[in-house]
């Protein structure tokens, strides 16, 4: 009886045993899924992390290259306005410049319209063009026909009315000076020049 108890026990013991080997079993098998489960969710969460650090980087790229073009743009168009207000402005000025050569040309034609003595024999069509250099005073250096009327005396009338006028009437400004440095004058007998 002693025996039988002792092989109870015995039986006891390994089934106690087994029973807590398969507990360890299942435990250790729990905490494996366990940290399976806790390593598949940081996994996820880095991936999301991931995932929302590269949608994050790639606005901030869009921003910035959406900036960058609107920036751009921005200089561009100031560009574009400073050339236009530059063309403006020398447009503004050429005209001021032209206003004031077509002033002196006119100024100077008068002064040699009062001066001229026109010749007798001169006839209806004669044409003379003189070239006239000047100095920066206004006063005639040179006065040479360019193109001659066909009449000597009429041909000289003209000459001898420009060096009359002289000094001719310029522009105090130096850049409009060059327009006048040369220039040359038609004169008509009909009263034009």
């Amino acid at each position: 009886e002693t025996k039988k108890k002792r092989e109870q026990e015995e039986r006891e013991r390994k089934t106690a045993d087994e029973k807590r080997r398969q507990e360890q079993a299942k435990i250790s098998e729990q905490k494996r899924k366990d940290e399976d489960k806790r390593k598949a969710a940081e996994a996820e969460k880095k991936r999301k992390d991931e995932a929302q650090q590269a949608e994050v980087k790639k606005k901030k790229e869009t921003e910035e290259r959406r900036k960058s073009a609107e920036s751009s743009l921005k200089e561009q168009l100031a560009r574009e306005e400073k050339e236009r207000t530059e063309a403006r402005a020398k447009a503004e000025q050429a005209a001021r410049a032209q206003s004031e050569l077509a002033r002196y040309e006119g100024l100077i034609r008068q002064k040699v319209e009062r001066n001229w003595v026109r010749p007798a024999g001169w006839t209806k069509g004669m044409e003379c063009v003189v070239r006239v250099r000047l100095a920066p005073t206004g006063e005639v250096i040179n006065a040479t026909v360019a193109r001659p009327s066909g009449s000597p005396a009429f041909d000289r009338s003209v000459e001898n009315a420009v060096y009359k006028a002289s000094p001719l009437p310029l522009p105090e400004d130096k850049d409009l000076f060059e327009h006048f440095r040369e220039l040359e004058l038609r004169f008509r007998p009909e009263g034009k020049v």
